[in-house]
């Protein structure tokens, strides 16, 4: 398959000699678009989704290497080849942050740039290729067989209860499933690959694909778990949400590339402690579920749940205690504990705490005895007599079908409204702050408490436009306004608007308006 091309270069001339007479099908490229500068280049990066970027570094309003480091955050497995005329340590050293494959030095002929196109398909070849898992050794094989069998019974909580913190980490430690550092925070990770024809797939190529992808970022180590790929990853410093943005970008733009699959992804809330994974791991399932509603396909659970309700999470405790006093309580404890707990819990939540509590009791009776002891405590006690009121079980069945889809209803309706509600939050932060240059996705998405990925997604698939596009409309019509109620000089205007370059500037309303702002003011005064 053909990797494809955006080419970047503010002279026409040398860019139509770019794309007219180099041979990019013999090396096996294909051009799918061109741009005059960094600012169209972005935004055809989005819409075009290329494997390779060609540009100039010398262009106005943004250098070749600023478009690299935008691309970069929009598509990491996107790879960068600079044209410059710049024999400089500098520029190239800074390069190789920005995922630039090859360094290229002015003037270069339609002859020698095809010639180089060979070693820079082959250089992206190799690092598919090193995604890939290119079949192990017999040490390699032992230590994944080792990860697995450590990692499966923590993520599964199947591990021996007499396992403590301390044992974990240093087993842990051993087998290099974490970092040594003991201020290491983590988080679990589930992807599922699907393929064209809706078939999931799982296995050890794909799970070493997932380290090999992560681990660019940060230290992790991926395990097969029931169809999924389960990742535990150490994260130190920066936020969960910000730390993993790149990596999971490319997780899923590198997925299509190498195994022509959709990959999903959900992630849990970050943890300190090892014997905390199984939660984590039932969190980034239920979190990648939610991918399912087509608004992005890497899910952070707290992008949906934001935490339980404070009387949720008393109830809950409470009804834990209450299992626990079950099993190996004394009786006068348990009396006096449910006689406490009643008379202690809000009249707003006391139905929420009975419904939990019956639950818990039947589950805790089920467990350690057979059925029919079980149901003769539902059939004997009144406060679950109402299940054996019903005429016939086709009414039982229609009314609990009812209740199920009312609370389907309701998450749904909530969903919704928080989706509206993010939005308009974004709308008004953009309004309020669009004369801050350094106003950006990320930090309105720490000010949200959600990650910039998700909220990315929302706000294309509320408003149909991206956060940057927004952010410009709010500028350009601010600009237009004061271009024609005010005295103000365009440079002044530049910077109330949140530019720092007046020749980008221009071009943005130019490209808004149809004409420059002094065109717009002479206009105006005419």
């Amino acid at each position: 398959m053909d990797y494809t091309v955006l080419v970047v270069e503010d002279e026409e001339n040398q860019r139509r000699t770019l794309v007219q007479k180099v041979d990019w099908a013999s090396a096996g490229f294909r051009v799918v678009g061109e741009a005059e500068n960094g600012v169209e280049a972005l935004d055809l990066v989005e819409t075009l989704e290329p494997d390779l970027i060609i540009t100039d570094i010398k262009m106005p309003m943004i250098s070749g290497l600023e478009l690299a480091a935008g691309v970069r955050k929009m598509r990491p497995a996107t790879q960068v080849v600079i044209l410059s005329g710049y024999d400089s340590f500098e520029y190239a050293r800074t390069a190789i942050n920005y995922n630039i494959i090859r360094y290229l030095l002015k003037p270069i002929s339609s002859a020698e740039l095809t010639e180089e196109l060979g070693e820079i398909r082959r250089r992206m070849d190799e690092r598919l290729g090193s995604l890939q898992n290119g079949g192990e050794d017999l040490k390699a094989e032992l230590r994944r067989l080792q990860i697995s069998e450590f990692l499966l019974p923590l993520m599964l909580d199947s591990a021996p209860k007499q396992k403590d913190e301390q044992s974990l980490f240093k087993k842990a430690a051993e087998l290099s499933v974490i970092d040594s550092d003991e201020d290491s925070r983590y988080c679990v990770l589930v992807t599922k690959f699907q393929n064209e024809n809706g078939e999931y797939k799982a296995d050890s190529d794909r799970a070493a694909f997932c380290t090999r992808v992560i681990s660019r970022y940060m230290h992790c180590v991926s395990v097969v778990v029931y169809g999924r790929i389960a990742t535990l990853v150490s994260v130190q410093g920066e936020a969960l949400d910000n730390a993993l943005e790149l990596p999971l970008r490319e997780l899923v733009q590198t997925a299509k590339r190498v195994f022509h699959e959709n990959a999903t992804v959900g992630v849990s809330r970050e943890f300190s402690a090892l014997l905390q994974c199984s939660a984590a791991y039932l969190q980034a399932v239920t979190a990648r579920r939610y991918t399912s509603d087509g608004a992005g396909q890497v899910r952070f659970i707290n992008d949906q749940e934001h935490g339980e309700d404070e009387a949720l999470d008393t109830v809950e405790q409470s009804v834990l205690k209450l299992e626990q006093l079950l099993k190996v309580g004394k009786r006068e404890a348990l009396s006096e504990y449910v006689s406490t707990l009643y008379d202690s819990t809000a009249p707003d939540n006391a139905n929420l705490l009975v419904v939990q509590m019956i639950a818990a009791v039947c589950r805790v009776v089920g467990t350690v005895s057979d059925k029919t002891e079980l149901h003769r405590l539902i059939e004997s006690n009144p406060l679950v007599a109402r299940i054996n009121t019903y005429s016939n079980e086709n009414e039982m069945r229609r009314e609990l079908t009812q209740f199920c889809e009312q609370a389907k209803d309701i998450i749904a309706q909530s969903q919704r409204r928080d989706s509206e509600v993010l939005c308009d939050r974004v709308i008004a932060m953009i309004n309020e702050q669009y004369g801050n240059e350094e106003l950006s996705l990320t930090n309105v998405s720490s000010a949200l408490a959600v990650s910039p990925n998700y909220l990315s997604t929302l706000i294309k698939k509320t408003t149909g436009k991206n956060f940057v596009t927004l952010l410009t409309d709010r500028r350009m019509r601010a600009a237009y306004d004061m271009l024609i109620c005010s005295p103000m000089k365009i440079l002044e205007i530049t910077e109330k608007c949140g530019y720092t370059d007046q020749h980008y500037f221009s071009y943005c309303f130019k490209k808004f308006y149809g004409e420059s702002p002094a065109k717009v003011r002479e206009l105006h005064r005419s």
